[in-house]
């Protein structure tokens, strides 16, 4: 299994919130010739606020190495502009990428072309489906955060109901990515798995929300009117989830936490809005990643890779996650994890 060795889950979450200022010290930061190192960077898109997290996680961490320069560049959301990018950083010479793709599979030709020239690709938040090529895949548990949103949903509808029934939408993410495909995966295979012990739990409509907002709206307006009862949404991110809200509220179905006719959304990221919102009762609960954290590990790979033991760096690593909810957002768990979209 890849990842970490397991240990504590308080100590995980511990490490996670205090890796910024603990493990990312200064250091020389040069490639093997004595030269500062100078580092390319490509993030799917700053549409999404989690990427945003993202990118102010490597720009600072970048920072803390004073030798260590970034071409930090913007895909925009499109995968041919994303690859004709990457590979003007490859051309710059770069000595070191770390790439947040579009799609696993469009990516795989300009990371085999980075691979070819001996600069290491660090992948970050979503993968290439190219195994090896990549020097290290870090990410949160997808498979494991759409397998707890199953197990959420199942645990409020029996406490609503005194047994596990009812009607649930899954509104998937952005399909072609690791994070989307994963997640729906987690999600479908915990569901059926639930469903099959609880046969009046029904899954009523599966569709791609792409990780959007809008889309997400439009999407829930539509499977709400072709659908009268509807108990809960699984949403493949926030910006899913956040839409999802607006379409329930739009059509007047948007009641308390507590009411019989409330219907339960959680979501996966920890922005801002899904925070708001579950601070308000409106939404239930997010599977919450820390974009900052993980951004300063995979820069702190990169200094390993040419100031340290490289062969000790994980070919695939899971970054922690934490479920939030209004009864623990003000915990001290929550806390040290990191609240990280009230932080960007």
């Amino acid at each position: 299994m890849f990842g970490r060795n397991a240990m504590d889950r308080r100590d995980i979450i511990r490490g996670a919130g205090g890796l910024a200022l603990t493990s990312l010290l200064p250091s020389l930061a040069r490639a093997a010739d004595g030269k500062p190192l100078k580092i390319g960077y490509n993030v799917s898109t700053l549409a999404n606020p989690f990427f945003q997290g993202m990118t102010k996680g490597v720009v600072d961490a970048v920072k803390r190495f004073p030798s260590m320069t970034l071409l930090n560049t913007n895909a925009n959301g499109d995968a041919n502009t994303q690859a004709s990018l990457v590979v003007d950083l490859i051309n710059q010479g770069v000595d070191a990428l770390i790439l947040n793709p579009i799609n696993a599979n469009a990516i795989v030709p300009v990371v085999q072309r980075a691979d070819a020239k001996k600069i290491p690709v660090f992948t970050l938040d979503r993968g290439a489906a190219c195994g090896d090529c990549q020097t290290n895949f870090l990410e949160t548990d997808n498979v494991a955060m759409g397998r707890e949103g199953a197990r959420y949903i199942a645990e409020q509808l029996k406490t609503r109901y005194g047994k596990i029934r009812g009607n649930v939408v899954d509104l998937v993410g952005l399909i072609g990515t690791t994070a989307g495909d994963d997640r729906d995966r987690g999600f479908m295979d915990e569901f059926k798995s639930i469903a099959a012990q609880n046969p009046d739990l029904k899954l009523v409509a599966r569709q791609e929300g792409q990780f959007d907002q809008e889309k997400s709206f439009n999407l829930m307006s539509q499977i709400m009117a072709a659908n009268p009862q509807i108990d809960a949404v699984f949403n493949g991110n926030d910006d899913n989830a956040v839409g999802a809200l607006r379409a329930i509220r739009q059509a007047s179905r948007n009641v308390p936490i507590g009411d019989p006719k409330h219907i339960i959304i959680i979501g996966i990221d920890g922005t801002r809005q899904a925070l708001t919102a579950i601070r308000k009762g409106d939404m239930d609960a997010t599977l919450s990643q820390n974009p900052l954290t993980m951004a300063s590990q995979s820069v702190k790979f990169v200094d390993q890779f040419y100031n340290g033991d490289k062969s000790k760096i994980p070919a695939h690593e899971f970054w922690p996650h934490i479920l939030i909810t209004k009864d623990n957002i003000d915990s001290e768990e929550v806390k040290n994890y990191g609240l990280w979209g009230e932080a960007v």
